[in-house]
């Protein structure tokens, strides 16, 4: 049962749900972290990310890596307009958050019923070709999207811990009123964090919806991965959520394989609940005083 073939192959899907799990987790938790907003659309601009990457990649037939970057930046970009529309008015007023932008979540599923109807749609895979790592074969478009998903990732962590608006946007989440105080222009951190939530999130839509399928509800088990994740980790903190996610993404491939897709959701919520109970404020995130 446990044989080197199987736990490789467990092995390879745990960082494949990882890389997904924790690029959608800190799109969450930079919102939250830095405004004080419990995005309810998060999986809504997942769905975007899936439906820009379907057109970019399926209908213009652009190479992979540009079809899946100018997704996430089309998604990304003409998402400042609910930030300038919507989202604004909710900064720091976390509990309205939740009404106005589960409302917002309705409207973005239900005008893509509109435009896309709600049946099923297949990403195309990125590559044909299998890769053998030692006694197991894996597709290569599954390689390509985990070397996509951490490169994103690698790229994110060195703006926040190296660029002078990166400090600016962890000083943010830090303290907002101690960064206003030295020079900070928050209006501007607070647009950044957007775009770069969003850009995220939608990076991990599209590989989601590639792996799995694409339809206007294709969102909710985002929203409730993004959740738990964040949950696990600590609201508010960018740590913790990439924590967080490669926990729940190997626990979540393992369980899966061995156990069954019930049990590792099971398990995932009852883990969850117990940490609620025992450390509210998750592994890595801080008690409020």
């Amino acid at each position: 049962m446990f044989s080197a073939p199987v736990l490789m192959q467990v092995l390879i899907n745990g960082l494949s749900l990882s890389a997904i799990y924790v690029l959608i987790a800190l799109g969450f938790t930079l919102l939250f972290g830095i405004m004080k907003v419990v995005n309810f659309a998060h999986g809504s601009f997942a769905m975007l990310g899936g439906y820009a990457l379907f057109y970019y990649f399926g209908e213009l037939k652009l190479p992979y890596v540009v079809a899946i970057v100018l997704a996430a930046l089309t998604v990304a970009s003409l998402s400042l307009i609910l930030e300038w529309l919507v989202y604004r008015r909710f900064y720091q007023k976390m509990f309205q958050s939740m009404i106005g932008l589960l409302g917002l979540d309705i409207a973005i599923v239900y005008t893509s019923v509109l435009i896309w109807d709600v049946y099923e749609r297949s990403v195309p895979a990125a590559l044909d070709a299998m890769v053998q790592l030692g006694p197991v074969m894996i597709p290569a478009d599954k390689l390509m999207v985990i070397g996509i998903a951490i490169a994103v990732l690698l790229a994110f962590w060195a703006f926040m811990s190296s660029s002078r608006y990166g400090l600016a946007v962890r000083a943010s989440a830090e303290d907002i009123e101690i960064a206003e105080a030295q020079g900070v222009n928050t209006r501007r951190i607070y647009q950044l964090a957007f775009f770069l939530a969003v850009f995220m999130t939608a990076i991990a839509g599209a590989i989601y919806a590639q792996t799995y399928a694409l339809s206007p509800f294709m969102g909710e088990r985002p929203l409730m991965v993004a959740f738990i994740v964040v949950i696990l980790g600590g609201m508010g903190s960018i740590p913790g959520a990439a924590l967080g996610g490669v926990i729940f993404g190997f626990a979540e491939s393992f369980l899966a394989t061995f156990y069954g897709s019930a049990t590792s959701t099971f398990v995932s919520f009852a883990v969850v609940i117990a940490l609620l109970v025992i450390r509210p404020w998750g592994l890595l995130g801080k008690p409020e005083h």
